[in-house]
């Protein structure tokens, strides 16, 4: 397992990663900032209201905050050493890889830090599947409404793209609810693969082996954590339900802040309509942390509810407040325990 996260975390990888999410933002806020009036922007600059920047600072931190508690409540179950601060840490460490890896992959960076912290990998991958089908849950019911009460100011290929998006979202949810419930109809299959024993696979042959046996022991320990949260700690499912609605509700409200220090009045639940939109339809994004698509679908999703001039300083600054600043600070987390450990590997040697 250790090798896993050594290759996953390889900091060639991570520094490839950065550089690639880097780009694409960089091409995103360009398309952005095209469809800005670029003489008013100096204008909108001058008017910013930091008050509500201020405020959309302490919705970025409730998110992250609301993000390591849902991965808490369920590790200090299965480790009690397991302090808040970890599930914090992993939290950041996710949304990193997460905004440096394609489709937003970033469930190795908790992995890596509640495995050093003594969490054992089957529950962390059970912790991994239920927050993820809360997090499926709140976007195909909100974005169901959303679609279903589209403002007319939405084009209508988005709503239409959203209405593709659910049946692709709900297939996904299927998936994962099997995997939660039932994980050997979907990983079953891979321990039926086999190689020829003859020379020149034989090496091939027993790493696969011992592949199949890691996994063989990874879905009996999942099915019996499974069991544990599913009967005994309901209420620890619900309360993750909550906290994912926590987390992508100071997203949205941190998006309308934006839009009111820019001098924008538009109202909230066009503002909200908007972000649950962008939440659900990159999600699931080829680019890195969704960077370049992100930034371009801000700007032409706000277009109609701000003044020409703050549409790409909108895109920059809820990009800012909800990736950039996670990505960072996620960063200085990885890379701190990454050195820490092998650090401690030298010495042991």
């Amino acid at each position: 397992m250790k090798e896993l996260f050594s290759r996953s975390l390889n900091p060639k990888h991570f520094a490839r990663g950065i550089l690639f999410f880097i780009l694409c933002t960089i091409i995103g806020l360009y398309l952005s900032f095209l469809r800005s009036d670029i003489e008013n922007i100096g204008t909108v600059l001058r008017s910013i209201d930091g008050e509500f920047l201020l405020i959309a600072a302490l919705c970025m931190f409730c998110d992250w905050l609301s993000g390591g508690a849902r991965l808490y409540i369920f590790v200090r179950k299965m480790a009690p050493r397991v302090t808040f601060v970890h599930g914090l840490r992993a939290n950041l460490a996710t949304l990193c890889v997460g905004g440096i890896t394609p489709f937003q992959t970033g469930g190795i960076g908790h992995l890596y830090i509640f495995n050093r912290a003594g969490v054992p990998f089957s529950g962390i991958m059970t912790t991994s599947i239920i927050c993820f089908i809360s997090t499926l849950t709140f976007l195909i019911l909100s974005t169901g409404y959303v679609v279903q009460r589209a403002p007319a100011f939405l084009p209508k290929a988005i709503t239409l793209v959203s209405q593709y998006s659910l049946l692709m979202f709900a297939f996904t949810l299927f998936v994962f609810l099997l995997l939660l419930i039932k994980p050997e109809t979907v990983l079953l299959p891979l321990t039926r693969i086999q190689l020829p024993r003859r020379r020149g696979f034989q090496l091939a042959a027993n790493i696969l082996d011992r592949l199949i046996l890691t996994l063989e022991n990874v879905i009996v320990e999942h099915k019996a954590f499974t069991r544990m949260f599913v009967n005994e700690h309901k209420l620890v499912c619900l309360l993750s339900f909550v906290l994912t609605i926590g987390i992508y509700m100071s997203r949205f409200v941190g998006g309308y802040v934006v839009v009111r220090a820019l001098g924008g009045d538009a109202p909230f639940w066009h503002v909200v309509a908007v972000q649950v939109i962008l939440s659900f339809v990159t999600l699931f994004a080829p680019s890195p942390g969704a960077s370049g698509i992100s930034e371009f679908l801000i700007a032409i999703l706000m277009k109609p509810l701000l003044a020409s001039g703050a549409i790409g300083l909108y895109a920059l600054m809820t990009r800012f407040f909800t990736t950039y600043c996670a990505v960072a600070v996620g960063g200085i987390v990885l890379m701190s325990q990454l050195t820490k450990d092998l650090r401690n590997e030298a010495i042991g040697e």
